[in-house]
């Protein structure tokens, strides 16, 4: 077995973080990296104390909203 390059590690690790994403529509994953250290992650969907799109639905997709329109009617925007 050969150990990935930084790069592959940091994306794979970006690609489980957006595993964490609330949202129906798209999962997102972020990370930040300094000094081949991973400072901190992150994921989008609704925020704390806001029902999860998962739970409850995606508005946007109800109201069968084209992709890149209608953002404000998103839970985690």
């Amino acid at each position: 077995m050969t150990r990935p390059s930084w790069e592959r590690y940091f994306i794979d690790i970006t690609h489980l973080v957006a595993k964490r994403s609330t949202c129906i529509r798209r999962q997102v994953g972020a990370i930040l990296v300094k000094d081949k250290r991973v400072l901190a992650t992150g994921y989008n969907g609704a925020p704390s104390g806001i029902a999860h799109c998962q739970d409850v639905g995606c508005l946007r997709e109800k109201e069968k909203v084209p992709s890149g329109e209608r953002h404000e009617l998103c839970r985690g925007s």
